[in-house]
């Protein structure tokens, strides 16, 4: 079992009632809906206080729900993002499990399993268990529901992967699965996982692809200099919130990986999986999986993966 410190200045933590206390910084971290809530900022998306009231909204109305339905919910109370976006992102969070599963037979390492950017757990059903940590505490909850659907003992957490809630040298098996564009800080979150980890397997959705970026399916995002990218997504998606994804190739993901610690990390084209697809896709992903450790090819692939 992972201990939990405080994510601010490392120090032991009590547990009281519904609260984590730290003696040496005061800070009290709240255990709301079951989930501890240790994050030192919010996601991009919603603040502290409004993320927990959505995530408490939520626990209450999908009570008895299946989880594809849970997930429907969420879209549906949630406004800000659009419906044509809302229908790809909830056909991906339905076929994470499958994807996962794949996915875990490049980790390696026996120590206990922790996904950073867990989401609603998907890849903790995949392993049969293990911890998960998310900055958002709404998905968290739907991925209790998820959790207690597959019959899955899993723990999840709410934390900032910038400050990562556990001792040093806790040999974790790390993964961390499409999470690497969305964070505050990068570098920062790398070093925290090789902080507590002992093995990583990171997957990021690779900037140089020549395919639609895959969060909001729009051409040509990933090729524009950074700074016109907001602007870019903001003038061609006005009805999306802003566009603060940074996609990186797969050189950088390396560097960003040995500067943080990962000094063996290597870097290469990850595998494709289309659960959902047609024989068409299917036939097409055969050939990806062909050419996929062909030189150079993890520059162009849709998405890259750093073992290390």
């Amino acid at each position: 079992m992972m201990r939990f410190v405080c994510p601010q200045c490392k120090g032991g933590l009590a547990e009281s009632g519904n609260a984590y206390g730290c003696a040496t910084c005061a800070r009290v971290f709240p255990v709301i809906c079951g989930i501890p809530d240790f994050r030192l900022f919010a996601d991009p998306y919603i603040g502290l206080e409004a993320d927990r009231a959505k995530g408490q909204a939520l626990e209450a109305a999908t009570r008895g729900m299946s989880f594809a339905n849970a997930v429907r919910h969420y879209y549906a109370i949630t406004p800000d993002d659009p419906a044509d976006l809302a229908e790809r992102w909830t056909a991906r969070a339905l076929a994470e499990v499958a994807i996962a599963r794949e996915m875990l037979a490049y980790s390696r390492g026996d120590g206990p399993l922790l996904d950073v950017g867990c989401s609603t757990g998907a890849a903790l059903i995949a392993a049969g268990g293990g911890m998960g940590v998310d900055i958002a505490f709404r998905w968290l909850v739907l991925g209790q529901l998820r959790l207690r659907e597959a019959g899955v003992a899993a723990r999840l957490v709410c934390a900032n992967a910038e400050h990562l809630p556990f001792a040093d040298s806790m040999g974790a098996r790390v993964i961390s699965f499409d999470t690497l564009e969305h964070l505050r800080d990068a570098a920062q979150s790398l070093r925290e996982m090789r902080r507590v980890g002992s093995s990583l397997l990171l997957t990021s959705n690779n900037r140089w692809a020549p395919l639609p970026e895959p969060h909001v399916h729009l051409w040509g995002v990933g090729w524009l200099p950074r700074r016109w990218q907001a602007p870019f997504v903001a003038r061609r998606r006005p009805d999306l919130h802003p566009y603060g994804i940074q996609l990186r190739s797969a050189e950088e993901g390396r560097e960003l990986a040995r500067a943080s610690g990962w000094v063996n990390a290597r870097t290469e084209a990850a595998p494709l999986f289309a659960p959902q697809m047609g024989a068409s896709a299917r036939r097409v992903l055969a050939l990806y999986r062909g050419l996929r450790l062909a030189p150079g090819m993890s520059l162009i692939a849709p998405r890259w993966m750093i073992r290390g």
